[in-house]
């Protein structure tokens, strides 16, 4: 009796952690596929990233060097790739929209250009299509971006 139900424990343990290791496996996978292919975009265009991330919906990177900044759609990332040139933002910093103090609808970057304000949205809780982290794991991670783009302004 204790072995039938020793094995019956196991087997639904199995059950339930399989399928949650095959969507992590996938979805690692297909931000590897996403990473690789904004690193070929870049460098068609001139530009060698050193950091790439992939948050909520969004892919980033950066060149050093150059002061370009990268982003685009983690569903399609050819058709919304845009490449941005840091010497001609004003400044940079983290935008986020509340619900209320514990929730969050919208966080990002916030960049202001000649041109105007651009935004690059990591976390929108209204867009069906997105597949997202935390909210406020996407305003870390917004934070944490805002001090990787802020040396590279030009100074006004």
């Amino acid at each position: 009796m204790e072995f039938s139900a020793t094995l019956v424990g196991i087997i639904i343990t199995l059950l339930m952690l399989v399928p949650v290791a095959f969507l992590i496996m996938s979805t690692s996978g297909k931000d590897k596929k996403v990473k690789k292919s904004v690193m070929q975009l870049s460098q068609t265009n001139g530009i060698n990233l050193k950091t790439v991330d992939v948050i909520g919906n969004c892919v980033i990177g950066v060149d050093e060097v150059s002061k370009k900044l990268v982003y685009t759609s983690k569903t399609n990332p050819s058709a919304d790739f845009k490449i941005i040139n840091m010497e001609d933002v004003k400044d940079c910093r983290v935008k986020s929209i509340k619900q209320t103090d514990k929730t969050l609808d919208w966080v990002g970057l916030e960049l202001v250009e000649k041109a105007g304000k651009r935004e690059i949205s990591f976390y929108n809780e209204h867009d069906e299509n997105e597949l997202s982290t935390d909210a406020f794991v996407c305003l870390q991670d917004a934070k944490r971006w805002e001090g990787t783009l802020r040396p590279l302004l030009k100074a006004s």
